[in-house]
């Protein structure tokens, strides 16, 4: 499937991917992608990837805004669906602060478990991480 809208924003290692999306429906959803070294195989690359969907995209966004911050405690969870998303500012072991954003959502294989996934956003490129998912969602409009 073709994307609509990309952008590429680098993190040192790690590297986001914001594409935006058409499903099947019409609908538009943006998909975030997280890519950085393995630790198994600093050769390799692990993918993380999260969607969001057109019908959450303002109250992300304005989760997304306030998170970038980087102030704790800040906790916000945006419901959408099945699908929820929790954005967190937390600590690493180097002290410095990140976003965690993550969804849940009821697993394919046993609707009663969830399956989750999340991505980090470091405090070196929060603002330009805004800015482009400020850019993708008006491609999502």
């Amino acid at each position: 499937m073709d994307a609509i809208f990309s952008k590429t924003v680098k993190a040192g290692k790690t590297t986001y991917f914001l594409d935006v999306k058409e499903a099947k429906n019409n609908t538009k959803y943006l998909t975030i992608t997280s890519s950085f070294p393995s630790k198994e195989d600093p050769q390799k690359f692990s993918r993380r990837t999260i969607n969001l969907f057109s019908n959450a995209a303002d109250d992300f966004f304005g989760a997304l805004k306030e998170g970038a911050h980087l102030e704790s405690p800040f906790n916000k969870m945006v419901k959408s669906g099945k699908t929820t998303y929790f954005l967190d500012v937390k600590e690493a072991k180097n002290n410095n602060k990140y976003l965690a954003i993550t969804t849940s959502q009821p697993s394919k294989e046993d609707p009663k478990k969830f399956t989750r996934r999340s991505i980090n956003i470091f405090d070196s490129t929060a603002s330009e991480f805004v800015g482009a998912v400020q850019e993708a969602m008006t491609y999502m409009r």
